[in-house]
């Protein structure tokens, strides 16, 4: 169309391509379009870069509008979990990872009463647990003697759970007493710190356990 400049149809050309022209200005756009070979070449590259069918533009943001619920749903779980496991990996570490309690002749006594048991006296806050091994036969000094060996652990953390599930004790002195049968056969007791796996895995020995284990009663 002569008269129209090629500078106005670009102007309206985006509202023309969105449909939002009147019905004149549809008509004028698209009878200057027909004659104009540069505008024709404006009105595609602005087609491709604006233009989205209408009836997909609903759909388009719903898709993008529940693709972030559920990343937003995703990553509110993912940090429940996440906060879940650090609080239940704290809480085990306080109440139930043990460590030994060190040896101190201030801490613990061991006696025999009645001729027929060993009774070891702890005098510390409290403790976790027991491990004792049954007598084993080494030879000290050139005398075979039944030995078993002793010590305590402790948890970081105290409380009344403890008791039920570790048997932890919280008084000033507490007992403990070795088996009544297999007493009658130690002739040493010593206190020192062992791993039955590594022993089992050939990492450490009995003979280098005794080797550094504390005598603390013998007959």
């Amino acid at each position: 169309m002569k008269g129209i400049k090629c500078t106005i149809i670009q102007d309206v050309l985006p509202l023309y391509i969105d449909e939002v022209v009147s019905q004149d200005t549809k008509e004028m756009v698209e009878e200057h379009l027909q004659h104009c070979e540069e505008c024709q070449k404006e009105y595609e590259i602005m087609k491709q870069e604006l233009y989205i069918p209408a009836e997909n533009k609903a759909s388009i943001f719903k898709k993008i509008n529940r693709k972030w619920r559920k990343k937003k749903v995703i990553i509110s779980i993912v940090s429940i979990l996440a906060t879940a496991i650090t609080l239940f990996g704290a809480f085990a570490y306080a109440f139930y990872y043990e460590t030994v309690i060190s040896y101190s002749e201030d801490l613990f006594e061991i006696e025999r009463q009645n001729d027929n048991q060993l009774v070891f006296h702890y005098f510390g806050e409290g403790y976790a647990g027991v491990n004792e091994t049954h007598p084993m036969s080494f030879e000290i000094d050139g005398e075979k003697r039944n030995v078993s060996f002793i010590y305590y652990t402790k948890t970081i953390a105290k409380s009344p759970s403890r008791n039920l599930f570790n048997n932890a004790k919280s008084l000033n002195e507490q007992e403990y007493t070795f088996n009544l049968v297999e007493s009658e056969k130690i002739d040493a007791v010593y206190y020192v710190d062992y791993d039955v796996e590594k022993i089992t895995a050939g990492k450490d020995s009995w003979d280098s356990i005794l080797e550094r284990a504390v005598l603390i009663w013998e007959k």
